[in-house]
This record gives structure tokens, C-alpha cells and sequence, in this order.
């Protein structure tokens, strides 16, 4: 069981800071996934700017990845939340390059996340910890999405925090509650086709599989509509792009997600009270149906 929670906004003016939101839904179900806590963000963009987050699990080493970021780029900002590191980065090179070199530091460092405007944040425990080491309360964009993690599948570490993405590819985050009951079968045929995975989370395998779909031509509802049918078990997950945010129920729909809408915002979450609570205005919720996908774009900002 994990949480599932977030809210975007339609407008460019919506005059609510947007971590607030977030804070209060993913706290209201907290119960749900005690383990660790992430969020995916959108940042402004720029031309040679990357938001890249890496995952330490070398106890006081985040200033040897540092180090090296400063050395293929320069690093514009940076929080080192012992565990999880948020960075800015100033970088014109290969981002496959990136990864490798930051790989290459040994097993306790990987990348989490690399974006030109999506950006991920997570640490363990609830989201007190997460706003405590990054501030989240602060941020105003468009959109901050996230999960509440119970682990059943994986080690409690912050390599398999959600957030996940298909590492080498840009701008893009999956949160994902339930279980891929087919991961080690796709993993295997990702893998084979050239993919890598950094986790040993079935998870995972949803960002891997959505990029693979896209990568042949797919637009973003379409591979999602597709994931319905390659992912087999018991699955609700959000995926979110630096335009696009969408979310996938299986068909059997055992795993819950409300969704409330008005003329500024979407939210979402695992249950109605902490919506509510959340935005904090008693608005309409619903479900979505047994394999049902459901999208939306995000507006410039």
C-alpha cells in the first residue's frame, strides 16, 4: 500500500503556492506509506540548465558527487539532503556521459532523475522530512505530484524512493502504487533491447516501458493507454512529463485514486479527505474506472 498525491495548476496566475498543496495531501496519507516520500516538480527552463537528482547512500559522500558535477559542468545550486541530492546544473554534454561518470563513483551513487524542467525530490520518511531538507512549502510552479512509499517489493533506501525514471531519458517520472507482477519478464526484455535499470523496484519498469512506447512513435496518452495492457498485476500510477500529466488505472481497478477538477486546478490522491484538505475547498471527486487513462496538459508557465 503507498499514497499517491499531488495537484497542477490550469493557469498561470492561480496565486497558491503549489509545495503547500502538495505537503497537505501527501501528509493526510502518510498511513499509506510511511517508508519514504517524493515529489516531482516543474522548473523553469533554460537553455543548458539540468535539474538532476542522484541518490547517495554513502553516508557523507554527497561532496564527492558534487565534486564531479563540478567537473563536467557547474553546479548553479545544490541541496545535499544526506541521502538524496538535489542539484541545478549547468551542463552542455551528453547526458549518458552524466550518468556513466556519476555511476562510476561506485555502487552507493546513481542518478535519479535528469531534466531541462522536471525535477525530482524525495527522502525517507514523511513529507516533514521532505520539506525540512528541501523546503518544498516554498515552491510555487505548476504542478508537484507525488507518492507516500510502503515497501513490499524493494529495500528502503533512498535508490528506490519514488519518483522513478528511465534514467537516461529527460523529463519524465512515474509514481506508482500496487505491483507489476510481469517486471522480471520485462525487465529482461528491456535490458535486452539496451535499456538499464538503476533499482531492483517493479516500478521501474513503468518509466522504462512508457520512454520504449514513445521511442517508437507513441504520443504520451497513447503509451500510457498501451501500458494497460503490457503491465500485468495490480497497478494505479502517475506519470508526469514537463507538459503532460496523466494517470492509469489496471483493469481491475483494486488500487484507489480520486481526482478533483475545477477551472484552476487538478488534484489528485489516494483518498478524498486529504484532497480536500489539501486544496482546501470542498470539491467534487471522482474515480477512474477499470482501465481507464485519463490526461491533461500543462500550461505553459
Amino acid at each position: 500500500m503507498c499514497g499517491l498525491g499531488g495537484v497542477f495548476f490550469k493557469t498561470t496566475e492561480h496565486h497558491r503556492r503549489t509545495g503547500e498543496i502538495a505537503y497537505r495531501v501527501l501528509d493526510g496519507i502518510f498511513r499509506r506509506g510511511p517508508d519514504s516520500t517524493g515529489l516531482a516538480l516543474i522548473q523553469p527552463a533554460s537553455a543548458d540548465r539540468l535539474y538532476v537528482g542522484i541518490n547517495c547512500e554513502e553516508p557523507g559522500g554527497g561532496g564527492r558527487a558534487l565534486a564531479l558535477l563540478d567537473e563536467l559542468g557547474r553546479v548553479e545550486s545544490a541541496t545535499d539532503g544526506e541521502g538524496f541530492i538535489r542539484t541545478t546544473v549547468r551542463y552542455d554534454g551528453d547526458d549518458a556521459a552524466l550518468v556513466d561518470a556519476i555511476d562510476a563513483l561506485g555502487p552507493a551513487y546513481t542518478v535519479a532523475s535528469v531534466g531541462r524542467q522536471l525535477e525530482v525530490v524525495k527522502h525517507l520518511g514523511g513529507v516533514e522530512t521532505l520539506e525540512e531538507r528541501f523546503s518544498i512549502t516554498d515552491y510555487d510552479g505548476p504542478l508537484a505530484m507525488g507518492l507516500t512509499r510502503f515497501a513490499t517489493e524493494s529495500v528502503i533506501d533512498f535508490t528506490h524512493g519514488q519518483p522513478l525514471s528511465a534514467r537516461l531519458h529527460r523529463d519524465l517520472a512515474i509514481m506508482h502504487n500496487g505491483h507489476i507482477t510481469n517486471f522480471h519478464h520485462l525487465r529482461y526484455h528491456f535490458e535486452r533491447a539496451g535499456y538499464t535499470f538503476a533499482t531492483g523496484n517493479d516500478s521501474e519498469v513503468i518509466a522504462v516501458a512508457l520512454i520504449d512506447e514513445m521511442k517508437k512513435g507513441a504520443s504520451f496518452r497513447e503509451a500510457l493507454e498501451r501500458s494497460v495492457s503490457i503491465l500485468d498485476g495490480c497497478f494505479t500510477y502517475i506519470a508526469v512529463t514537463k507538459d503532460e500529466v496523466g494517470v492509469v488505472k489496471d483493469p481491475y481497478a483494486a488500487k484507489p485514486l480520486v481526482v478533483g477538477e475545477t477551472d484552476r486546478l487538478v488534484a489528485v490522491s489516494s483518498d478524498c479527505w486529504s484532497l480536500r484538505d489539501g486544496i482546501d475547498e470542498d470539491i467534487e471527486v471522482w474515480e477512474p474506472g477499470a482501465g481507464e487513462v485519463v490526461t491533461w496538459q500543462i500550461p505553459l508557465h
